[in-house]
């Protein structure tokens, strides 16, 4: 070596080592001189002794740092050359040999002696290759087996337990489960997107459009370059949010409780289309239900609890005519029956009956939509596939199997297709995906059989779904927190959608529609001494009028309810057409005020035969359960288990018991998800309209936040086509108003309930942590007292708060929202599926074939946009 690089010093301050004299033994010395190192067995117990013995971790770390700096300086150290060690004098230059004779032997030998008290400090003791010294390295693998023990002794404390003999025999084809490896005890397997397959597909689907994908995956670039539309493929991919060409290949589809709703994702409205198929009774075997062959029509007689419920209307409609100052006519009704009594008919030619309708009598083949509501009853069954906003009509005894109910829904569905609209062959249904609409409290089996029917038997290219409620949020363009009310033809559903998400305690169904609505209207009708009293509104022809007449002049509009005369058209296969005239007062309001009087809708079902239930259909596609605990698996709403227990906020008049119900809202969620629900609950929920959007909201803003409940009684939105009656949002909003509770109307109650809930979480928390153990009957009662005085000071100060402010500032507003751009309230939630259809997320919610095939319905809780 030079003697420049000898002569610069690689440390400013130099290092006191403190040698000891030498005695060893002759053998040490001879093999250290001949450069031989220690055996691993004898490196690891002097390491061990020395340890033990000076247990200087900082020292070492200086040592090991300085000989560190040394090596990769390649300088000389007070410790010897760093590049040089005892018995490497072989592979080292000649030249450099030559220079350094003397003084390098001298330090040699020095270092050699310094080493043989401090082996660690030793260069040769790396690896080679490696800059790390053994003794580091034996130091963590001592660290290694040390944690391994302690982890391993962890294990088998909590049972789990390394098993290295097979217990399992093989049996026949059967192989042995494989052990489970110890290396994953602690692993974070699936919980990462790339460890799930559907999300790492989805994730390829997302970044790389323009690679072919997997079999039935949507690939819009292929579909493209199919078209030669190669403009519109760069325009596409430089826009992120919205591929307008998409919805040329996607159909959205939303099963209601009375139509079918199916159109491109690009149009501006879809093809509705009644869900009913008419099917010749021939076909049948003579097997026809009993309920279709003794149909009764509505009398006029009903029972007292009937017409209590229809005086209560009628006081109510009055107190409403008085609050707008507006004049009700003394002797009306009296008015409409004597003229309906004497009212004549008026006989018209075909030729003069511009919608003359042509029944069919001829039972030659089957009949779907519009035309299956021609058949006549004597010579067709009418069945209905699909009830209650989108589930499988099972307990309906018009089918014998399950197939027949799936062939009838495709059947359905494949006519619409191959409508002029369309124009599609199942063959050409694998180009397309479908986005189906779900009601938002939604039974797994029906939309498990539903996804496998389309991907499967009518092999679309892929299926995404989503919420009605979400969808009309889409629809309307509403991105705040959002009531909505959709009133359908069997069912009105309301839940509350924040930050794109449905609340699922805020969800409730209430079992009555517009069809109670019309049979409500007819009934009335025929009690003012209707002009056709032989009207069986079971017939076809019954029917039709019935919908025909409610949809021209029910109405909420008060100025114009009063006597009014009117005419319609009586139809009958076979016979020539009459027209009536007849008169009406307030039969055209006490019909809608159904919805907030459902109780005579109860009556009036009651008073009908029930239909009987089809037990062969429900044990072939039974109710979806948890395979571990046997419960019942589909959602459950805080807000519909009240209703149905008929523990409403409104109608409540102590604000004490109320606010305490309030407070307790969170323990009464947690014992709704834990409780055992091994039975479904069949019971018809008929609560009042308002009532259920008030005991949504409140339930919304308990269980997610307290302080949205003004911008959800600001954005009521209402659709559905039961909605379409003039004036709905007046009296709905008028309604809620009356009812809403008064503790529940201000602005000052979330600022009260975060409060209170505040106090009550410090007084519980200071009884478990100062006093003990709160388990007795005693500290039980005593902490309740506590938590009622509490509440009682805090109402007293909130009731003096309310009453000091003397205006009306301190109310939460209620608005009602009509739908957008005069837009169709029936076809409003279709419209927002349509919106989705067109966003580049919906990439991400396709489920395809393949995913169906390998994962089944699992692949649903990765493929939703809410909880599966």
């Amino acid at each position: 070596m030079s003697q420049e690089a000898e002569s610069e010093p690689v440390y400013e301050e130099p290092i006191d080592i403190p040698l000891e004299e030498e005695d060893d033994d002759d053998e040490d010395d001879e093999a250290d001189e001949v450069g031989e190192s220690h055996t691993p067995s004898t490196t690891q117990q002097k390491l061990r002794a020395e340890a033990e013995a000076h247990g200087d971790a900082d020292e070492d770390e200086d040592m090991d740092t300085m000989h560190a700096n040394a090596s990769r300086s390649g300088t000389s150290t007070p410790l010897g050359n760093a590049n040089t060690a005892a018995g490497d004098d072989d592979e080292m230059d000649d030249d450099e040999l030559d220079d350094d004779d003397g003084d390098e032997n001298n330090k040699k030998r020095d270092s050699q002696g310094k080493f043989k008290k401090y082996p660690k400090l030793d260069p040769a003791k790396a690896p080679p290759g490696k800059k790390v010294p053994l003794h580091l390295l034996e130091k963590r693998r001592l660290g290694r087996i040390k944690a391994a023990e302690e982890f391993a002794r962890k294990l088998k404390k909590i049972g789990i337990e390394k098993v290295e003999t097979n217990t399992l025999p093989p049996t026949g084809l059967f192989q042995p489960m494989i052990l489970i490896n110890q290396k994953n005890y602690s692993s974070d397997y699936l919980k990462k997107d790339e460890q799930v397959f559907a999300l790492r597909d989805r994730k390829v689907l997302r970044n790389n459009t323009q690679v072919p994908s997997m079999a039935n995956t949507p690939d819009v670039a292929d579909l493209k370059r199919e078209n030669g539309n190669t403009t519109e493929l760069n325009e596409a991919a430089g826009d992120e949010d919205i591929d307008l060409s998409d919805a040329n290949t996607t159909l959205v589809i939303h099963p209601g409780s009375n139509s079918l709703k199916v159109g491109f994702a690009k149009d501006e409205s879809p093809f509705v289309i009644p869900s009913c198929v008419a099917i010749p009774k021939s076909e049948l075997h003579n097997q026809i239900p009993m309920d279709q062959k003794n149909q009764t029509c509505y009398t006029r007689d009903q029972p007292t609890e009937f017409e209590e419920i229809k005086a209560e209307m009628q006081h109510s409609f009055r107190e409403r005519m008085r609050f707008y100052k507006r004049k009700v006519q003394p002797n009306a009704h009296e008015q409409v029956i004597n003229f309906n009594k004497v009212s004549k008919p008026e006989l018209i030619e075909d030729k003069n009956d511009y919608n003359r309708i042509n029944w069919i009598t001829t039972p030659d083949r089957r009949y779907y939509g519009a035309d299956a509501l021609r058949c006549s009853k004597d010579h067709f069954v009418i069945r209905y596939p699909i009830v209650k906003g989108g589930s499988f009509n099972i307990a309906s005894p018009d089918y014998r199997s399950l197939q027949d109910l799936m062939g009838d829904f495709t059947g359905l569905l494949e006519h619409v297709l191959r409508s002029p609209r369309f124009q599609l062959k199942r063959s050409q249904f694998a180009q397309y995906k479908v986005v189906l609409v779900i009601p938002d409290l939604f039974e797994k089996s029906h939309v498990e059989t539903l996804i496998r029917c389309l991907i499967t038997e009518m092999q679309f290219q892929a299926v995404a779904i989503m919420q009605e409620s979400l969808a009309t949020c889409y629809g309307a363009g509403i991105s705040t927190s959002t009531c909505v009310v959709n009133i359908g033809a069997t069912q009105t559903r309301i839940a509350c959608v924040d930050e794109g998400t449905v609340l699922q305690d805020s969800c409730i169904t209430l079992d009555y529609g517009s069809d109670d609505i019309t049979k409500l209207f007819a009934l009335f009708l025929l009690q003012s001494e209707f002009p056709y009293q032989d009207w069986d509104i079971e017939t076809a022809h019954g029917w039709h009028l019935a919908e025909e007449l409610k949809k021209n002049y029910t109405t909420f509009q008060d100025a114009n309810v009063t006597v009014q005369l009117y005419n319609f058209i009586k139809r009958i296969p076979g016979q020539q057409a009459e027209k009536f005239d007849f008169k009406v007062f307030d039969e055209v309001i006490l019909a809608p005020l159904s919805l907030f009087y459902p109780g005579i809708v109860a009556q009036l079902r009651n008073e009908l035969k029930p239909r009987s239930q089809n037990e062969k259909l429900e044990s072939e596609l039974p109710i979806s359960r948890d395979i571990f605990t046997d419960n019942l698996d589909d959602w459950r709403s805080l807000s519909q288990t009240e209703c149905l227990d008929n523990q409403l906020y409104c109608g409540n008049q102590d604000e004490f018991q109320m606010l305490c119900k309030l407070l307790d809202a969170p323990s009464r969620l947690d014992e709704l998800q834990a409780e055992n629900r091994l039975e479904p609950d069949i019971r018809q929920n008929y609560a009042p309209l308002e009532k259920a959007i008030v005991q949504s909201i409140t339930n919304a803003c308990l269980s997610f936040d307290v302080s949205k409940m003004s911008s959800f009684y600001s954005n009521i939105l209402v659709c559905g086509g039961g909605s379409n009656v003039p004036a709905f949002d007046f009296i709905l909003t008028d309604r809620i108003n009356i009812w809403r509770p008064r503790i529940l109307s201000h602005t000052s109650f979330p600022d009260l309930y975060k409060k209170l809930s505040k106090q009550i979480k410090d007084i519980k928390n200071s009884v478990k942590n100062g006093e003990g153990k709160s388990n007795g009957p005693q500290e039980d009662e005593q902490l309740k007292e506590k938590v009622q005085e509490v509440i009682k000071k805090e109402l007293e100060r909130y009731h003096e708060l309310i009453e000091s402010q003397n205006n009306a500032d301190h109310t939460l507003p209620v608005s009602v929202l009509p739908p957008p751009r005069d837009l169709d309230p029936a076809i409003l939630i279709w419209k927002g599926a349509s919106v989705l259809a067109q966003i580049k997320l919906v990439e991400e919610l396709y489920l395809t074939g393949a995913d169906w095939d390998i994962h089944g319905s699992r692949i649903l809780q990765y493929k939703c946009i809410f909880t599966y």
